[in-house]
């Protein structure tokens, strides 16, 4: 994908300016005799794509953010890398609020959520690692310190749309240590059947992608309450109909999550005034970066939200997910969708492990991607 240079010097301190940002899209398989993702918008794959963007200093640092991404993602990285990040080169990287702003200020025009804040989210992510590379600690440190060493994470399982197929993966979720599961079917009776198999052993989440009218909505979840769910997640189509999500939460004793979709705070403080959410679930990847889900946190805490972060992601926005989480007096627990791919863009470092996921200690995010991997991988 394309790079942005500094083509005139720009007056900064400590090397801060920014000399270089671009996208790299890479597109790793799933690990043989896999079942594919299911389809976003078009032909299950057998591949998972992430959006990278990586920015350099002046002083040779290197900060890597992720946009959130999915399928064949040429025509996102041609939009962040056209418009955003010539919004980003010759800046001050220390000014990482304000060049957020101004980003989502000058492209209004593209809209307030979506693609354009995806790349927006990216930057902000990169920006922290770079400051947390800068300061020599890792982000956490920079998010107020950390409550924990380790994450707690869930298995986010995909479609598979058969009772043996989503068994068979409860099944394997539990044998590697994961004690919360989250279900992404939208058959009743199938969400059911994987309640009753976990039963005793896992928590189950069900998240069935904003299906259902409201009153359609109503009608399921009260066939499900006897399924004892952690939480039932956007239940209703469109995401932004608050109004109508409210209906189900004030229908329901299962506790209502939602999001992902949403673009930054101002639609969490919307959904939280219309009573629609128990849980809010940004995702950093999508909602503005560790700068608006900071705002999130604040807001959540100040207004009783329970919050738990969307992450279905394998990049640095997976890796600054878990920095936020360790810096929640909560324990917000970090989603992992359950795949497992022909090669690992951090060596496996965050895979979990019975169940939890580390803290990095290194400085900024506390791991690069590997360039092997990236070099293989990369899409051109």
């Amino acid at each position: 994908m394309s790079k942005m240079s500094a083509s005139q010097p720009v007056t900064q301190g400590s090397g801060d300016r920014i000399v270089s940002a671009e996208t790299i899209l890479i597109s790793i398989p799933f690990r043989e005799g896999a079942q594919p993702v299911w389809s976003f918008g078009g032909t299950p794959k057998n591949t998972f794509d992430t959006l990278l963007v990586r920015i350099e200093t002046e002083a040779g640092i290197i900060g890597w953010g992720e946009a959130f991404s999915r399928g064949e993602d040429a025509t996102l990285a041609a939009l962040i890398s056209s418009r955003v990040l010539p919004l980003v080169v010759g800046r001050d990287a220390s000014q990482i609020s304000k060049i957020k702003h101004e980003i989502e200020f000058q492209l209004q025009n593209f809209g307030r959520n979506g693609s354009l804040n995806y790349g927006v989210s990216a930057v902000d992510i990169a920006l922290w690692d770079i400051a947390a590379k800068r300061a020599g600690v890792p982000l956490v440190k920079l998010l107020g310190g950390s409550f924990r060493s380790e994450v707690d994470v869930y298995a986010s399982l995909l479609r598979y749309g058969t009772a043996d197929g989503v068994v068979a993966a409860c099944e394997d979720a539990i044998a590697r240590g994961y004690r919360a599961i989250k279900l992404h079917e939208i058959e009743v009776d199938l969400i059911e059947i994987a309640a009753e198999a976990c039963a005793g052993r896992a928590r189950v989440m069900a998240d069935v992608n904003c299906p259902w009218s409201p009153a359609v909505a109503i009608r399921h979840n009260q066939s499900l309450q006897t399924s004892s769910l952690h939480w039932l997640e956007e239940p209703v189509w469109p995401p932004e109909d608050y109004i109508g999500l409210a209906r189900v939460r004030a229908a329901s004793s299962t506790p209502i999550a939602a999001g992902e979709n949403a673009g930054g705070l101002s639609e969490f403080v919307a959904m939280v005034q219309a009573n629609a959410i128990d849980i809010a679930q940004p995702d950093i990847a999508k909602s503005g970066g560790v700068t608006e889900l900071r705002r999130i946190v604040a807001f959540c805490e100040a207004n009783a939200i329970r919050f738990e972060p969307h992450c279905a992601l394998f990049g640095p926005g997976q890796i600054a997910t878990v920095h936020l989480a360790a810096s929640i007096q909560s324990a917000p627990m970090l989603e992992r969708l359950f795949c497992d791919f022909e090669a690992e863009l951090y060596d496996g470092a965050t895979i979990p492990k019975n169940g939890v996921v580390s803290v990095p200690s290194s400085p900024g995010l506390g791991i690069d991607p590997n360039p092997d991997v990236i070099a293989r991988y990369r899409v051109r």
